[in-house]
């Protein structure tokens, strides 16, 4: 299913993130304690309603995964390129 090793890294470090800044608001009631987890899950938080924050999140994960590899993919293709010369 994931081909790419590095965009599935990538992806799992993001999801790393929003799990500890979503852990984070169970320690600290502060006000603002929550604003980094729903800072991960822009821009798809102005569009989607509130319950929703971790359809957004795995949006994001699922877009990054995506960039990740297609990045990757573009690597790998223009170092073999340079190779066959």
């Amino acid at each position: 299913m994931m081909n790419s090793r590095f965009a599935a890294g990538g992806a799992a470090i993001y999801l790393l993130l929003f799990a500890c800044t979503y852990g984070y608001t169970f320690f600290d009631h502060r006000t603002f304690a929550g604003l980094p987890a729903v800072l991960l899950g822009l821009p798809w938080i102005d569009y989607l309603p509130s319950g929703w924050l971790l359809a957004a999140i795995a949006l994001n994960t699922a877009i990054i995964y995506l960039f990740l590899a297609a990045a990757a993919s573009l690597y790998s293709f223009v170092r073999r390129g340079f190779r066959m010369r």
